[in-house]
C-alpha cells in the first residue's frame, strides 16, 4: 500500500480536536530542508506494523500523513492490495486537514474496490483505494490508516521506506509470538539495527530525500531504501511455516511448487517427439522446443497466491492444451517437453526489469517476479549463456516468455542479475552471464547519391545482433510493418527533415542471432548550398546518433550505461561539378565509459564516413556526471562534423 502522487511541500495549519493524535503529531512537523520546485508532496509520516500470531496469520496496519506542497497533475490517493482468497481489508479510513483549520473524515463511499488487472476471471488480487478531495491547496494534509488481515504460508515480508516523495519519518514495526526469531536486511541504505523491545522490532529512517526521475538512471527499486524481512517460529514447532534461512532452503521450498507440474505426460511426449523429429543435435532439440514455448500465448493467471499459487505453475498438460499461460506456466511446459526429449532442466526464479533488484543478503522468494529455465546440456552444446554450476553441471539459461530472444541470449535486464536455480536443497543463487558489447551490436552500411541542388537518395542495410534486434522484432510482430515504418520515419525526420521511405524490409535470421533491415529513403534537402559555390553536407546525419545524450548540466542520480557496440559506414557519391574542399580530421575519444573512433576519406567521386562506438556496462556515480556527459557530447559533435564541397 502506498499513497500515489508525484512529490510534496509544507504550510501552516489550524488543527481540529477529533483527528487521531498520531495525525496531529505528524502534521505539526516541519521539513528540515528545502526541496526542488518539482516536489509536490512531503510524507510527514509513513508507518507500517506487522503483527504475527502463533499460527502464522498476520495483520498489517499502515498509516500515512502527507502534506501537499503545491498543485500536481497526479491525484492524491492511498491504496492497499490484498488477495480475495486468503486476505481482507478490515478497515480503511482517511482524513483531510486544510490550512484554514477545516477538517473532516472522508466518507466510506470514497473507498473503491478495484481489480489489479484486466484478467478478472483468473486474478484474485484486488486493491482498495481512497481518494482525497480534488485540487487541495498547498499546506493541506491528507492522512490515512488501513488494516489488512492475511492467512499465509509466507514468513518473509518487504517494506519500502519511501516512494519518490521525500519522507520525514518512515517506520516499520514487527511483533512476533514468544520464541520466534527475525532477521532484517536494509537494502539501498546504510545498515540500521532495529530497536528491540521483547518480541517487537522497530526499524526507522528519517529525512529521506526526494527521488527524482532522470534519463538513463537506475531503476527506482535500486535507489529507494527497503527492508527485507524473514521471521520464523522456533525450530520444528510449525512444519507448515518453514524457516528460510538461506538460499538452498528457499530452493527446496519452491521445488515443492514448481517441479510436479513440469513432469512429462503422454501429451507432452507426443508433442516433444513432433517438435524434435528433424533435430540432429541437442541444441537443435532445445531450439525447436524453445520456439514452441515462446509462441505459447502469455496470460497471467494468479490463483491462491498466498498459499503458493503465485509460484505454482499449471500442469504442462493444461498449458499445452489451452495454449496459454504465464511465465511459470511456459517454463513448466518447456521443462516437460525437454524431459520428454531426454533433456533435464530446472526452473529459475529471476527479477525481470532491473538486474540489480535481487540482493543475496535476503533469502526470499519475494525478490522474484519472473520464471525462466536452466537446461542441463552436454559439452557438445556451446553457448555464451551456458554456465558451469559446481553441483548441477553445465546449464543453458533461457527465457521462454521472451519471444524476441532466441536460445544463447537473454534480455539485458536479466543478464548479470542474481537468480535462483530451483533444484531442491542443491539449488542456490547464481550470477547470470553478462554478454560483451560485441554480442549486442549493430553494423550499418549506407550508400547514398547526392544531387547538386541538395536532394539525396540512399540505401541502408543494418544488421542487428543480440539484444539490439529485440525492439525491431517486437514492433514488427506486435504492431506490423506499417508501425515500424512510421517509427523509422520519425527517426529519420529528426535528423534529416523531410524524408520519404520507399522500402522497409526486415529479415530475421534467428538461428544466427541476427536481424537484417533494409531501408531505401530519400531526403528532400540534405546539403546546404551557400553562395551557389559551397555545398555543406554532414555524412554522419545519415545514421542514428548515440543512444545516450544528456540535456542538463546538473544531475542528482547515477548514470546507468549498458554494454553495446555499433559500427557505421556511409559512402556518399558526390554530385557532378563538385570537389571536396574541407574534410574533418580523424577523431578518437577514449574513456572509462567507452571508446569512439571516426574518420572521413575523400576521392574525386565520393566521401566515406566511418565510425565505431563501444559503450561499457557501468554505473557512473553522480560525481562523474560531467565527464560522462562530455564523452557523449564529443561523440555527437564528431558525428555531426561537416564536409565542405566546392563547385568546380
Amino acid at each position: 500500500m502506498r499513497y500515489l502522487l508525484a512529490f510534496l511541500l509544507a504550510g501552516g495549519l489550524g488543527f481540529a480536536k477529533d483527528l487521531p493524535q498520531w495525525v496531529l503529531d505528524a502534521a505539526h512537523q516541519s521539513a528540515k530542508s528545502e526541496y526542488p520546485v518539482k516536489v509536490a508532496a512531503l510524507a510527514l509520516l509513513q508507518e507500517e506494523s506487522l503483527a504475527v500470531d502463533s499460527g502464522g496469520k498476520r495483520t498489517m496496519r499502515e498509516r500515512g500523513v502527507i502534506r501537499i506542497l503545491q498543485p500536481s497533475r497526479s491525484k492524491l490517493m492511498a491504496f492497499r492490495s490484498y488477495n480475495t482468497k486468503t486476505g481482507r481489508i478490515r478497515d480503511f479510513r482517511g482524513w483531510m486537514l486544510y490550512p484554514s483549520g477545516r477538517e473532516f473524515e472522508l466518507p466510506k463511499n470514497r473507498i473503491l474496490d478495484i481489480a489489479l488487472s484486466e484478467n478478472y476471471t483468473y486474478d484474485e488480487g484486488r486493491a482498495k483505494v481512497i481518494e482525497c478531495d480534488a485540487d487541495p491547496p498547498a499546506g493541506t494534509v491528507f492522512a490515512y490508516e488501513v488494516t489488512e488481515e492475511e492467512d499465509t504460508i509466507f514468513t518473509t515480508y518487504q517494506y519500502s521506506f519511501q516512494e519518490a516523495s521525500p519522507v520525514l519519518i518512515s517506520r516499520f514495526v514487527l511483533s512476533l509470538p514468544a520464541g520466534w526469531e527475525a532477521n532484517g536486511s536494509i537494502i539501498n541504505h546504510d545498515a540500521v539495527k532495529p530497536q528491540i523491545d521483547g518480541n517487537t522490532y522497530t526499524w526507522e529512517l528519517r529525512d529521506l530525500p526526494w527521488i527524482g526521475d532522470e534519463e538513463f538512471s537506475p531503476d527506482f527499486h535500486a535507489l529507494a531504501p527497503r527492508l527485507g524481512l524473514t521471521y520464523y517460529p522456533s525450530a520444528g514447532s510449525m512444519p507448515s511455516l518453514r524457516p528460510l534461512r538461506d538460499w538452498p532452503s528457499v530452493s527446496a521450498w519452491m521445488s515443492g511448487f514448481v517441479d510436479q507440474p513440469a513432469e512429462p505426460t503422454a501429451a507432452t511426449r507426443s508433442k516433444s517427439a513432433e517438435l524434435t523429429r528433424s533435430a540432429e543435435t541437442e541444441l537443435d532439440k532445445i531450439r525447436a522446443i524453445a520456439r514452441y514455448a515462446q509462441q505459447t500465448n502469455y496470460v497471467s493467471v494468479q490463483m491462491n497466491i498466498t498459499r503458493g499459487g503465485g509460484y505454482t505453475p499449471h500442469a504442462a498438460d493444461q498449458v499445452l492444451s489451452r495454449n496459454y499461460g504465464d511465465c511459470k506456466d511456459k517454463a513448466a511446459l518447456m521443462r516437460a517437453l525437454l524431459k520428454s526429449a531426454g533433456i533435464d532442466s530446472y526452473a529459475v526464479a529471476i527479477y525481470s526489469g532491473d538486474r540489480g533488484y535481487v540482493r543475496p543478503e535476503w533469502p526470499s522468494a519475494m525478490q522474484f517476479n519472473h520464471a525462466i529455465v536452466a537446461i542441463k546440456v552436454s559439452p557438445e552444446t556451446r553457448s555464451p549463456m551456458v554456465i558451469e554450476h559446481p553441483r548441477l553441471g553445465r546449464l543453458l539459461l533461457f527465457d521462454p516468455t521472451d519471444a524476441d530472444t532466441p536460445p544463447g541470449d537473454l534480455d539485458e535486464d536479466e543478464q548479470d542479475s542474481q537468480a535462483l536455480v530451483i533444484a531442491g536443497s542443491q539449488g542456490d543463487l547464481i550470477r547470470m552471464p553478462l554478454l560483451p558489447a560485441a554480442a549486442n551490436r549493430s553494423e550499418r552500411l549506407v550508400d547514398a547519391q547526392l544531387d547538386r541542388q541538395g536532394p539525396l537518395s540512399a540505401h541502408m542495410l543494418t544488421q542487428y545482433y543480440g539484444q539490439s534486434a529485440s525492439s525491431i522484432r517486437s514492433v514488427t510482430r506486435d504492431k506490423g510493418l506499417d508501425e515500424l515504418k512510421r517509427r523509422l520515419e520519425r527517426s529519420f525526420a529528426g535528423r534529416l527533415g523531410g524524408v520519404k521511405l520507399d522500402k522497409v524490409a526486415p529479415k530475421d535470421h534467428v538461428l544466427e542471432g541476427r536481424l537484417d533491415l533494409e531501408v531505401d529513403f530519400g531526403a528532400a534537402k540534405f546539403g546546404q548550398l551557400l553562395q551557389d559555390r559551397l555545398l555543406i553536407i554532414k555524412p554522419g546525419s545519415l545514421v542514428p546518433g548515440p543512444e545516450y545524450s544528456f540535456a542538463g548540466k546538473e544531475r542528482r542520480l547515477p548514470v546507468k550505461l549498458t554494454a553495446r557496440q555499433r559500427k557505421d559506414a556511409v559512402t556518399l557519391k558526390l554530385p557532378a561539378g563538385f570537389d571536396v574542399d574541407e574534410i574533418p580530421d580523424a577523431v578518437q575519444v577514449e574513456s572509462r565509459y567507452g571508446l569512439y573512433r571516426a574518420n572521413w576519406k575523400a576521392t574525386a567521386e565520393k566521401v566515406v564516413f566511418e565510425q565505431s562506438l563501444e559503450v561499457k556496462d557501468i554505473l557512473v556515480p553522480v560525481s562523474e556526471y560531467s565527464r560522462v556527459r562530455e564523452f557523449f557530447e564529443k561523440v555527437s559533435s564528431s558525428q555531426a562534423s561537416p564536409v565542405v564541397l566546392l563547385r568546380k
